[in-house]
């Protein structure tokens, strides 16, 4: 592989300007003469389809190793041509680490069900962006047209270069080209939204992409939470000695600020109105700020501060005035057995260093040993065992059931031993608890896919609803958690019959889509050059023509219209 790269129609030896790893593995395919996708996935990340997303990476050290570090290190290449950074900002230490982990050696799904991507109200959705202009400079620049990285950050719909907005490509929305390798051109977007973009939106924008950019940033959740505070309190919004909000200010003020970003694509999940802005400002401030989704923090980042230097300037402030409290009650005595659980922690993997065991260490920093071994192995550090239960044989296969994301109950009961052990198993055993989370759920990923498509095969007719009401928990677990793929099956489905009473004008209908097809199939044949014309080609600028496909023998003259499209008699 390392002399494809050597190749004059191989990988590009360098990057253009910003630009994504989508977008130079995308000049690769094309500049390879490659006629499937899979074939240039294999070639560059040693598998047919795991690499071939447009947002996360994957298998990056395959890729590295065969780039022979052309391009740059697996750590380089997802903090400057990835979005994956924009999110691990605000991520913990440990996430940070294993999602690099997982961009490097394991696959899309696991890194975004690790981010809590695939369970959260703004789901997983990342469509490919592009700018008009950029698109025409980068043509006459480098002769062709590519993925700029900037773009693609979640929530920036606005070039900062140009100022106009930002196109979505329908290759992507439809899911047509899921596996595909594509470069921006005008036939993969929809017409251009010309009208004045709000000051709200703009702003929004230039917070994401300078978050996104500052390399080395980490915003904590409790200083960051500090930082919202004393931004609150500088407008205003705060009263009284105890520094309590003052929800109705506060919340239309922020509701406001929010109103033109719910109809931008990507954020209609933010705050609609001033109770819903009251309760997101609350839990931002509060104990479970950890759990808030990236676009909600930048949202309140924007809507509180100038820019990045402005908040940072405050989250500074926020860590000297912690600083300054931590060094008070040092001076004051404070190292009794009431010690912060953080002081705790980093006292006893001080005592570690020197002392000759880690019960000694542990001893030193008033935790009991199970503890200190649960805190060593969330640091990927292995302890020394002198089991009186779970010998090496037993402890081997109930590790092996865990890994298979077996229940603990279950598990418990098939050693003979308590629940308890197999809980401080799964904290003691290093990366075991994250294993069996991510297959627990997988398991429950195709135990309900399955029970789905068993329910809707056996009623093909009955539509979406009679089968949400035959199955709800499913139904709801798979739109919690497996939404995409709950859209695409009762997309397929047939829609339950409607009991209005009203007759369906047949004629009509089909007059109005035939002409739509033959307008659009003359605008793909002159406008886009277009020397074939496909029928997802048709239905990508006809959204209403794939639930119609099964509908044609009561729509003659679109289906005339369709044949003569794709040249068929």
């Amino acid at each position: 592989m390392a002399a494809l790269f050597q190749l004059e129609s191989g990988l590009p030896q360098q990057w253009l300007p910003d630009e994504t790893l989508f977008s130079l593995c995308s000049r690769y395919h094309k500049a390879s003469g490659n006629r499937l996708a899979s074939t240039t996935c294999k070639a560059l990340f040693g598998h047919p389809q795991q690499g071939s997303a447009h947002d996360f990476p994957a298998r990056l050290d395959h890729f590295s190793r065969m780039a022979g570090g052309l391009l740059g290190t697996p750590e380089s290449i997802i903090e400057k041509h990835t979005i994956l950074p924009l999110y691990l900002r605000f991520a913990t230490a440990d996430l940070v680490r294993r999602a690099i982990l997982a961009s490097c050696e394991g696959s899309v799904g696991s890194l975004k069900f690790q981010l809590g991507l695939l369970t959260s109200a703004f789901r997983a959705n990342h469509p490919l962006k592009a700018c008009p202009i950029c698109m025409r400079e980068d043509a006459e620049h480098f002769a062709t047209a590519y993925w700029h990285r900037e773009h693609q950050l979640p929530g920036l719909w606005v070039c900062r270069q140009h100022g106009c907005r930002l196109l979505s490509s329908d290759l992507k929305a439809t899911g047509v080209s899921r596996f595909h390798w594509i470069l921006p051109s005008a036939s993969q977007f929809q017409a251009p939204d010309t009208s004045p973009v709000p000051p709200s939106i703009f702003r929004f924008g230039h917070m994401v992409a300078a978050v996104g950019s500052r390399e080395g940033l980490h915003l904590g959740p409790d200083r960051l939470s500090q930082a919202f505070r004393l931004g609150l309190d500088r407008e205003g919004f705060l009263k009284g000695p105890t520094q309590c909000l003052r929800r109705e200010a506060a919340g239309g003020s922020y509701a406001a600020f929010l109103k033109p970003l719910v109809s931008v694509e990507q954020l209609n999940a933010l705050p609609s109105s001033v109770t819903m802005a009251c309760a997101d400002l609350t839990r931002q401030l509060g104990p479970r700020a950890s759990a808030v989704h990236p676009l909600r923090r930048l949202a309140l980042a924007a809507w509180l501060f100038e820019d990045l230097d402005d908040l940072l300037a405050i989250h500074s402030a926020t860590l000297a005035r912690c600083s300054s409290r931590q060094h008070s009650a040092g001076q004051a005595g404070a190292t009794s057995r009431d010690t912060a659980p953080d002081a705790r922690k980093k006292q006893f993997f001080s005592a570690l260093v020197t002392s000759k065991s880690l019960s000694a260490a542990a001893r030193s920093a008033g935790i009991d040993t199970t503890t200190a071994m649960a805190w060593c192995a969330s640091q990927g550090i292995s302890t020394p065992r002198r089991p009186k239960i779970l010998k090496p044989e037993l402890r081997a296969a109930l590790t092996a059931m865990l890994r298979k994301g077996i229940g603990k109950r279950e598990v418990a009961e098939a050693g003979k031993v308590s629940l308890q052990t197999i809980t401080t198993l799964l904290r003691t055993e290093v990366g075991l608890h994250e294993e069996w989370k991510l297959a627990g759920f997988k398991n429950a990923q195709r135990h309900n896919r399955r029970r789905w498509v068993r329910t809707t095969s056996n009623n093909p007719i009955s539509g979406v609803k009679a089968a949400r009401m035959k199955e709800p928990s499913v139904y709801a677990w798979l739109y919690r958690n497996d939404r995409d793929w709950l859209s695409e099956r009762t997309n397929e489905m047939a829609k339950a019959a409607r009991s209005s009473g009203r007759r369906v004008d047949w004629d009509t209908r089909d007059s109005e889509l035939s002409i739509q097809v033959r307008q659009v199939a003359l605008h793909l044949v002159t406008e886009d050059a277009v020397k074939r014309i496909k029928l997802f080609q048709l239905y990508q600028k006809i959204p209403e023509l794939k639930a119609k496909l099964s509908k044609l023998d009561r729509l003659p003259l679109t289906r005339s219209a369709i044949y003569s499209a794709l040249g068929k008699s």
